[in-house]
């Protein structure tokens, strides 16, 4: 028996023709920014490409961070003969304030910060930013001010150059003294395969002194001004599942350095950071991660150039910098480390899983490690002398990007001149061993 009745038409297979696209709310913005990510919705040639098209320039246009609202309306007006002869694409925007002000806390590998931020937004027309940034950092006190111009690159937001004043007093308690610094940095970021890449050019006036009392020489001579000027590359890669908790995927980060292009500091450096994730059984996690850095001193290393190690977000059941040459209880720092750990994350026993528990997890974790200084000539067997072990417990706290840790440390091998700190350790950071 025939069926009168027509298949349905598939939009990969309703031609259409965009005739015209319009991007109505602009204040501040330039229209040629807008017109460069929003032309590819002309190219389409059936309705399900105009869609895919009109979505993906919706996207961009969010990426450029001026705009709270974005919406598409697409229509198909009849011309004068009352006729229809194409699309028209239309992107209704709403901009941010220009003027818009943070305040937020972070944590890194060794410390915290929190943060008093000023933003000027849209400053140019093209998505421009003008950052005033006033942070102060714990556990040792510190005090940064800087100055932010940020200036994407029109045609792809993820190519950014970056130009930074700032003025920065840190007092570093575990080794005795305060470090002031002033300088200026020029970077520009810009995606690869292999991931995000920074390539930045910095010069630092650095001020070394108010010692306390009991700091030994082996300090004291790095006192005074130097003027550091360098080049640093910095490669990112991050494949993880989720950025808050993970259960497979990796991140890595290649960072190096190369001073001396100028000024009195002349070094070679280079830092590796790698975590992987893997789900085992019962959403039980394992994770393992590996640091390592070598400092090639092409003149007597400094001591607020060095590598640290040791504490709650590095080798725990250590004390803060515990690990490594320390002299008068005070420590000086080293040019070569390596350090990895070993996670078992399990979810918590009879608690019903929702968006809070899954971010609360018991783990237990080995951790192993070694700081020394470099000396000619240097052999990998120096690394594996005296390394240090130590093992726990506890719980893991996800919030946000930061991880918060409460663990029962126990060291398991240590160095007679080691800063150990069996026990309970409270640590948070955004990067964690």
């Amino acid at each position: 028996m025939l069926s009168n009745e027509r298949a349905p038409i598939q939009m990969q297979d309703f031609e259409v023709k965009v005739k015209r696209v319009r991007v109505v709310g602009l204040l501040r913005t330039k229209a040629d920014i807008v017109a460069e990510h929003v032309k590819d919705v002309l190219k389409a040639k059936t309705l399900h490409e105009a869609l895919i098209k009109s979505l993906e320039s919706k996207q961009r246009l969010s990426d450029l961070e001026i705009f709270k609202n974005v919406s598409i309306h697409l229509d198909a007006p009849k011309n004068s003969a009352g006729s229809y002869d194409g699309m028209e694409v239309t992107f209704h925007v709403k901009e941010y304030r220009m003027l818009a002000s943070s305040v937020a806390a972070n944590a890194g590998t060794q410390s915290g910060d929190a943060s008093l931020t000023f933003t000027l937004r849209n400053l140019l027309g093209r998505a421009e930013q003008l950052k005033s940034v006033s942070m102060t950092t714990f556990p040792y006190w510190g005090q940064t001010l800087q100055l932010h111009f940020i200036k994407p690159y029109y045609k792809n937001v993820d190519k950014r150059l970056l130009l930074t004043l700032g003025k920065t007093n840190t007092k570093h308690t575990a080794s005795g003294f305060q470090e002031q610094v002033t300088g200026a940095q020029a970077e520009v970021q810009f995606p690869s395969f292999l991931g995000k890449h920074g390539l930045a050019l910095s010069w630092d006036w650095r001020n070394l002194g108010e010692f306390s009392p009991t700091v030994p020489l082996s300090v004291r001579q790095d006192a005074g001004h130097t003027l550091k000027c360098a080049v640093k590359h910095t490669l990112e890669a991050d494949e993880r599942d989720d950025p808050v908790a993970p259960t497979s995927g990796y991140v890595a980060r290649l960072t190096h350095e190369l001073a001396g292009l100028g000024g009195d500091v002349f070094f070679g450096k280079m830092d590796v950071h790698m975590q992987v994730f893997r789900e085992l059984f019962w959403n039980w996690v394992f994770s393992v991660s590996l640091w390592t850095g070598f400092l090639k001193p092409l003149s007597p290393s400094k001591i607020n150039d060095r590598f640290l190690l040791g504490g709650p977000t590095t080798l725990r059941g250590f004390g803060l910098w515990g690990i490594g040459p320390r002299e008068q209880g005070h420590s000086l720092g080293g040019d070569v480390y390596w350090s990895t750990g070993a996670h078992l994350f399990i979810p918590l026993p009879f608690v019903p899983r929702n968006e809070l528990t899954e971010r609360v997890r018991v783990h237990t974790f080995l951790m192993a490690g070694n700081l020394i200084q470099y000396r000619a000539p240097f052999r990998i067997g120096a690394l594996m002398r005296d390394v240090r072990l130590s093992c726990g417990a506890g719980l893991t706290v996800r919030l946000g990007i930061a991880q918060i840790e409460f663990n029962y440390s126990v060291p398991l091998k240590a160095c007679a001149t080691d800063s150990v700190s069996p026990g309970f350790q409270f640590g948070i950071g955004v990067e964690m061993l």
